[in-house]
C-alpha cells in the first residue's frame, strides 16, 4: 500500500479507537469518584490530555485500593491498550484501578519520552512523562481512595519502556513495575531504591527484537531482552547466578529474588511470540502474571 493512503488508514482507525473509548466513558463530574468509567482531563506543563479511569465495581471509598498505571504503546491509543492487555476485567476481579493515560503527539502517533531509542515526537521533544505521571499520581489521589503503598506501573512497548523508566525514576512512588514487549531504554539511571521488575517478551517479536536492535528514525539503539534483565538485576543489587528457570508450557521466566530488599527481578520468554499479540500467547497470561507478580506471587 503506497505510504499516504496506509498512514490516512492508521490516522482513521486512531480516531475510530478513541471514539469508541470516549463512548464507554463519562466525562468527569467532579469531585469524589465511585465506580464507573470516567474521562479526566489533566494539565501539566501547558499541555492538556485525557486519562481513561475504570473504579472497579467494588469499590467503597472507606477501603483505599491498588492503583495500576498501564502504558499504551507508540502509534497506539488508550482503548488499544485496554482491549489488549484486558486490566479494567481484572480489577473487577481482584479489585483495583486502573488507569489508561493517552501519550503526546500527533494523532495516531501518540507516545512516550521511555529513552533515547523510542519513540517520536514525546522522545524528540523530551516531554517530561515522568513528571507527567507523578502529577496524574497525586490527582487521583484526591478523587478516589487509592493505597499509596500499592502503586504499580505497566506498558506495552513504548509504554512498556515507560514503565521501565519510572521504575528508574520513581520507584518511590511505585512498589513494582511489568512490561510487555521493550527492554529498558534508560540504562544509564539508577533507582535510588530497588524495584521488583517483570518482563515479558516475545522470541518472535519482529517489531522490538527479543535480542535487541534499532527502531526505524532512532539513532540509539535498544538493548535484548536478556541484556534488559541482567541490567536490571545489577541496579536492584541482585547476587550473580542466583537465578532460577520456571517453564510454562514451551516458554519459561528466569527469576533471581536475591537482590537487596528482597525484590525480584524476572525475565519471561514468550516461544514464538510476536508483538501486540503478546498477551494473547497461549502459554502465559501477560495481564494476570503482571498482576501477580506486582502484588507479591512470583512466576
Amino acid at each position: 500500500m503506497p505510504l499516504k493512503p496506509l498512514l490516512a488508514c492508521l490516522l482513521l482507525i486512531s480516531v475510530l479507537l478513541m471514539a469508541g473509548c470516549d463512548d464507554e466513558y463519562t466525562e468527569d463530574p467532579g469531585g469524589s469518584l465511585g465506580p464507573g468509567n470516567w474521562k479526566l482531563t489533566l494539565s501539566y506543563e501547558g499541555k492538556t490530555r485525557p486519562v481513561y479511569l475504570h473504579v472497579p465495581s467494588g469499590y467503597r471509598a472507606a477501603a483505599p485500593l491498588p492503583l495500576l498505571l498501564s502504558f499504551h504503546g507508540h502509534r497506539d491509543t488508550p482503548a488499544g491498550q485496554a482491549e489488549k492487555d484486558g486490566f479494567p476485567h481484572l480489577a473487577d476481579r481482584e479489585p483495583f484501578i486502573v488507569a489508561y493515560p493517552k501519550g503526546s503527539g500527533t494523532p495516531g502517533l501518540l507516545g512516550w519520552n521511555a529513552g533515547p531509542a523510542c519513540c517520536g515526537q514525546a522522545e524528540n521533544n523530551n516531554v517530561d512523562d515522568v513528571g507527567f505521571t507523578r502529577h496524574l499520581v497525586a490527582h487521583l489521589q484526591t478523587r478516589c481512595a487509592i493505597d499509596a503503598d500499592r502503586i504499580y506501573a505497566h506498558g506495552h512497548a513504548n509504554g512498556g519502556g515507560m514503565a521501565h523508566r519510572l521504575g528508574r525514576e520513581a520507584p518511590d512512588l511505585f512498589a513494582a513495575v511489568s512490561v510487555s514487549s521493550m527492554p529498558v531504554l534508560v540504562p544509564d539511571i539508577t533507582p535510588d531504591y530497588p524495584i521488583p521488575v517483570i518482563h515479558f517478551h516475545g522470541t518472535s517479536d519482529n517489531t522490538i527484537a527479543y535480542a535487541g536492535g534499532t527502531i526505524p528514525l532512532e539513532d540509539a539503539p535498544y538493548m535484548g531482552a536478556e541484556e534488559s534483565f541482567a541490567d536490571w538485576c545489577n541496579k536492584n543489587g541482585c547476587a550473580e547466578g542466583a537465578a532460577e528457570l520456571h517453564f510454562h508450557g514451551a516458554s519459561w521466566c528466569t527469576t533471581t529474588s536475591a537482590c537487596d530488599d528482597g525484590v525480584t527481578v524476572t525475565l519471561c520468554t514468550l516461544k514464538g511470540g510476536g508483538h501486540n499479540a503478546l498477551y494473547e500467547h497461549g502459554d502465559i497470561s501477560v495481564s494476570q502474571m503482571s498482576w501477580d507478580f506486582m502484588t507479591g506471587s512470583t512466576p
